[in-house]
């Protein structure tokens, strides 16, 4: 709440009146009542208004919180260096860049200080009582519940990697950033799901040792970890700066990371500070690319645009972004595979072109979780097409799979769907499935693709909208990554400089390439290579100790990754989701070669040769005999995989007409 200092703050405004031929002086007296804080960020002008600092939180049943309630901090003194915390004794005051183990270590109070929405801290801060809550806490159920959602967790990346390099025997979530558990789990009762899951600690490596497992741990603690809201991630580079915990996405960072804040103290040219002094739930599309750039590629390929694949690797007329993000220079990025032509081969999501940001699909318990620990951000996502769209034989019911009601979705008397924009408040229009099929002639495109033969087939049986829907698909093939132990890098889970420095590259990145596989939904979905990694290892002395050797999985086998994902680069129609994508052109078989690859079967584009000089295709995920030649380890509600050998025989049977 607002708490006024002893003896209010006044300010003496001298206003000259002309009297006659002279000038009259008049004194008036301005009292303001308001903390000491604001008497440096938010200072009175000489009309006796107040400009600086943006208020950061709404009006709390009216009354305003003070700068005390969120920061800490002492109010009545009159001295910065009284007034602001300090950190400890020989601690750094500059702690936005620290990893998560050197966090633990700052001071409570210098930390809430700094971040009052650090999960360390929000027990007294975002989760503490206020005048209105009556002591019940404001969000105090839900800085709970926060700590164990993927974001959070980490598990889910963790797992899968893991297993895939024979450290652990599944792919389900047992390391993350930190030791959590869910104290109300129940085996067997949520699909997806694991009771606790332990802090991830630094690998101890052997001198000279040739187990892949522990090299790729240190991997993971260097390269990784540090794409998780318990830090502030490494806020060096444009298109990163952003803040940790709650503040990580409620505070709004410009890719710049520069201020513009009406506060007069803040120096506007120096990083990482918020756009502003305000917490929000209206969260941008650009406050979200700040993470999630990485992986799966989400943030650039809804907005339009992919990673280059290097010197030498480019198409030969790309229009480049333009922007330096990431690390990467302005080239890196590339909006348009041929910039000679008239059609973008890599176009923006339909949704981000319409307007719609993140949050208008992904809801609350899709980003804060909902206090169970999943294995993977598959199982914790709850929203789905067809919440918005509903299906073939019913239109949406506004609510998901876990019962969360979309609240900004409405229809009207006219049984139209709208989706009001929680960014921009705009009213978009939701097209609906069954509705479309039922107005579509028996012959036509549509009912072929989406409604229900004769036989009583329809693909969406069996498919995912954005199998058809997506333009395009992020993918990278030949990816090399060395640990070298002659060498140091920063851990960041403790900060320490220790052995084993990391790298990483790639060979190929193409957008035009199809993977189908089984999501754990059971359901057909577009893949993407996932660690599918050659791994060296390089010894304190500057020996090879490892040269380009496959990861190997717990039960012997390769552990070369592939995975299911929505691309999030949904469009009505795309050349890349054609019939012949999935089916052979009728007579001619000239489509086969691309067929295969589509189904899994691989092709001769992307070889690359381990150390020994055997071949591995990039884009094979089971052979000829229908056996699997990759590692998922995604199993929950159901196994992630290959295409059945019975699908395959179904789709190459239905021949479909020259494009």
């Amino acid at each position: 709440m607002r708490r006024p200092i002893a003896g209010s703050w006044s300010l003496l405004v001298a206003v000259l009146a002309l009297s006659g031929c002279g000038t009259e002086v008049v004194d008036r007296v301005i009292f303001v009542d308001r903390s000491g804080c604001l008497a440096c960020h938010r200072p009175i002008q000489p009309d006796g208004s107040e400009a600086g600092i943006e208020r950061a939180h709404p009006l709390v049943d009216g009354q305003e919180l003070s700068c005390q309630d969120c920061h800490g901090g002492d109010p009545d003194a009159r001295k910065q260096s009284e007034a602001h915390v300090k950190p400890a004794p020989g601690a750094p005051a500059f702690i936005k860049n620290l990893s998560t183990g050197e966090l633990d270590e700052v001071s409570a109070d210098y930390l809430r200080f700094i971040n009052p929405g650090d999960y360390r801290v929000t027990a007294m801060t975002c989760g503490a009582g206020s005048p209105a809550s009556k002591g019940s806490g404001c969000h105090q159920e839900l800085v709970e519940v926060v700590k164990t959602s993927q974001m959070a967790t980490f598990s889910g990346e963790l797992g899968v990697a893991r297993y895939r390099a024979g450290e652990q025997r599944s792919g389900a979530g047992i390391k993350a950033i930190k030791d959590v558990r869910d104290p109300d789990f129940r085996a067997g009762a949520e699909p997806g799901t694991v009771g606790a899951l332990e802090a991830m600690e630094a690998p101890t490596i052997m001198p000279g040792s040739t187990e892949i497992g522990p090299y790729q741990d240190l991997y993971l603690t260097k390269a990784c970890m540090r794409c998780h809201t318990w830090s502030f991630g490494d806020n060096k580079f444009p298109g990163d700066f952003r803040s940790s915990g709650c503040s990580a996405c409620h505070m709004v960072y410009s890719d710049d990371g520069l201020s513009r804040s009406a506060d007069p103290t803040i120096d506007k040219d120096r990083t990482p500070h918020p756009v502003q002094h305000v917490l929000t739930r209206a969260i941008p599309v650009e406050q979200c690319g700040h993470c999630h750039y990485r992986g799966g590629r989400i943030g650039p390929s809804y907005q339009g645009y992919r990673e280059s694949g290097g010197v030498g690797f480019n198409p030969p007329s790309p229009e480049v972004l333009g922007v330096s993000l990431h690390g990467h220079d302005a080239s890196f990025y590339l909006t348009d595979e041929d910039s000679t032509n008239d059609f973008d081969e890599t176009p923006p999501d339909v949704h981000f072109e319409a307007g719609l940001a993140c949050i208008d699909c992904h809801t609350p318990r899709d980003v804060h979780g909902d206090g169970r620990l999943y294995v993977d951000g598959e199982n914790a996502v709850e929203i789905e097409c067809e919440d918005c769209h509903g299906g073939a034989e019913a239109e949406a019911t506004f609510t998901t799979r876990r019962g969360t009601v979309l609240s900004h979705l409405e229809r009207d008397t006219e049984g139209n769907v709208w989706l009001r924009g929680k960014l921009s408040g705009k009213r978009h229009p939701v097209s609906q499935i069954k509705r479309l099929i039922d107005n579509a002639a028996p012959g036509s495109f549509l009912h072929a693709s989406m409604g229900r033969d004769g036989q009583g087939f329809s693909h969406l049986d069996k498919l995912e909208c954005y199998t058809c829907h997506s333009a395009w698909v992020p993918t990278c093939f030949g990816c090399h990554v060395t640990v070298d132990m002659s060498k140091t890098q920063r851990s960041l889970i403790d900060g320490a400089e220790t052995p084993g420095n990391v790298t990483g590259g790639r060979r190929w990145a193409e957008t035009d390439i199809l993977l189908l596989m089984l999501n754990t939904e059971g359901r057909v979905s577009p893949s993407m290579p996932a660690e599918r990694m050659f791994f060296n290892a390089i010894g304190a002395d500057g020996s090879t100790i490892i040269d380009k050797a496959v990861r190997v999985g717990p039960d012997g086998s390769p552990g070369n990754g592939q995975r299911a994902f929505p691309p999030h680069t949904v469009r009505r129609t795309s050349p890349f989701m054609a019939c012949q994508v999935c089916h052979p052109i009728a007579g001619t078989g000239q489509n086969m070669e691309a067929l295969m690859q589509t189904l899994g079967f691989g092709s001769t584009q992307f070889i690359e040769e381990d150390g020994q000089g055997t071949p591995w295709a990039q884009d094979r995920i089971m052979n000829e005999a229908y056996g699997t030649e990759v590692l998922v380890g995604h199993d929950d509600p159901n196994k992630s995989g290959p295409l059945p050998a019975e699908m395959i025989e179904r789709m190459l049977q239905v021949e479909v007409p020259a494009p």
